[in-house]
């Protein structure tokens, strides 16, 4: 009986390997979802959200948040992420839903400054666009960010101060646009991920105590 070869070997364990590779943020229910326009669903096929989709899925929940509204938010981002209507939507496996935004409630989550981190204040911020934002007939690659001054925190605060959920990221929108100088359209096509960055970077100036040993409290 002749040896095996190494090339026999590990043939077998790419074999293996392209079986068991799924693809990040898609998802497959086991049966094909049927509507009643006859168009059939496969495939839930997700993206990173932008900061449109968050602000859109954060208006659902509306000024009192509830079991069922927050539900309704999850399920109107993974819709608006994947392109499937509603009625597809609600025929999909509960886990499969659960799955899906999870995924994509993990960019802006991974991104976000962590409730015990303490903010860096760094004089500036740049962030970068690959491939750039296209926007009122216009090209843009970088952000430039620095700390607010009293006026625009103020702003912030009146509008933050209305209290639902897109209440606050309505705020931080606002902020991140008026001093970056980029214009709302440009702003709400942002990655969230990048958007979360930005907004956590300028609302670090609005925390106190830091470098007295003052208990830290955001106002």
């Amino acid at each position: 009986m002749s040896a095996l070869t190494d090339a026999e070997v590990l043939c077998a364990v790419a074999v293996q390997d392209d079986a068991e590779q799924v693809e990040d943020g898609v998802f497959y229910p086991d049966n094909t979802i049927t509507t009643k326009d006859g168009a059939e669903w496969k495939e839930l096929r997700l993206r990173e959200p932008t900061v449109f989709h968050s602000l859109s899925a954060a208006r659902v929940i509306g000024k009192k948040p509830s079991i069922e509204s927050i539900y309704d938010s999850q399920i109107d981002l993974v819709c608006r992420l994947s392109g499937w209507p509603k009625m597809a939507t609600g025929q999909l496996p509960t886990r499969i839903l659960d799955k899906a935004v999870a995924y994509a409630s993990a960019f802006e989550e991974n991104a976000r400054r962590k409730q015990d981190e303490e903010p860096e204040c760094l004089e500036s911020l740049i962030l970068l666009f690959t491939p750039p934002i296209e926007a009122v007939n216009q090209s843009f690659s970088e952000m430039v960010l620095r700390e607010p001054v009293v006026s625009e925190r103020r702003k912030y605060k009146a509008t933050e101060s209305r209290g639902s959920f897109a209440d606050f990221l309505q705020a931080e929108i606002d902020l991140v646009s008026a001093i970056s100088g980029w214009p709302m359209a440009a702003v709400l096509k942002m990655p969230i991920s990048k958007f979360a960055k930005g907004a956590d970077y300028l609302t670090g100036f609005f925390m106190t105590g830091h470098q007295t040993g003052n208990p830290s409290q955001p106002i």
